[in-house]
């Protein structure tokens, strides 16, 4: 009895060692209905409370579906204003939070340490035609740069994913941060939660709907995780980030220049001198 009971308990170790391990990096300009960055970005905004409740709901509904698709370990990393926008309280059960800063260079990640990525609440890069509340890193950047190849927040972290041999999965933000998840990664499965249909108003789907259509987006990707190849970039690497011009004090735009002989090193001389 005790050799059947070992045998058992021997199994469900290693079913639960076979789950997926998934990564769930979230920001909050990408969560639906989130367009007005006066009053839904940052604490003390009108709205603030909203888009925070909003962004849990779709990320806890990412959380529901890796599970249904067998995921042993979900992480999710609050990625939105210094990762002061999520509360352990709020999130789901079976989900670990990470927060604090400085975010290390290595995006909390090690090798293969995950299966898979998860964006949720991701927006397109600055200068994006058509995307809501585009940027990367902060509206004063023009432009960020990995050996030429034009990247956003969402590209640099399927960068250093790709270093430690973890592929980009899954996205949900606006239309415009769905098509470029697809230009890095097209297998991706990806959830436009909204659109732009004007200068800055969006088109957004319901929270309800917005939530069923990202669970079932995250079980089919975290299903098929292990068919998903990583983005590698070859060393040596050379990230450029180009500011716009900040007159009076600079009229002029400028470049800073980080290299590295991997992307991890590049970014480590980033992040080394903020």
């Amino acid at each position: 009895m005790l050799r059947l009971i070992a045998g058992w308990l021997l199994l469900s170790m290693c079913c639960v060692a076979q789950g997926q391990r998934i990564l769930i990096v979230t920001d909050l300009e990408g969560a639906g209905g989130v367009n007005d960055a006066d009053e839904q970005l940052l604490p003390g905004q009108r709205r603030y409370v909203e888009s925070q409740r909003i962004l849990t709901g779709e990320v806890n509904a990412a959380v529901e579906g890796a599970l249904a698709a067998g995921a042993a370990e979900i992480a999710i990393w609050d990625g939105h204003d210094g990762s002061r926008t999520l509360s352990i309280e709020s999130i789901h059960e079976k989900a670990r939070l990470i927060q604090g800063k400085p975010t290390p260079a290595n995006y909390y990640m090690s090798d293969h340490a995950y299966d898979g990525v998860i964006f949720i609440g991701q927006h397109p890069k600055a200068g994006t035609k058509g995307g809501v509340l585009a940027h990367t890193q902060s509206f004063s950047v023009r432009r960020i740069t990995i050996n030429g190849q034009e990247v956003g927040e969402l590209g640099q972290v399927a960068a250093i994913a790709g270093h430690f041999g973890i592929p980009v999965i899954m996205l949900a933000g606006d239309e415009a941060a769905c098509a470029e998840m697809k230009e890095l990664q097209p297998q991706a499965v990806t959830v436009a939660v909204k659109r732009l249909v004007g200068k800055s108003s969006t088109s957004s789907v319901s929270h309800a709907e917005a939530r069923t259509l990202i669970r079932r987006a995250a079980q089919t990707a975290v299903s098929r995780a292990r068919e998903y190849a990583p983005w590698k970039i070859a060393g040596p690497v050379e990230m450029i980030i180009e500011y716009l011009p900040q007159p009076p004090q600079q009229p002029t735009a400028r470049s800073v220049s980080y290299k590295g002989a991997t992307v991890l090193e590049a970014y480590e001389s980033w992040l080394g001198k903020l």
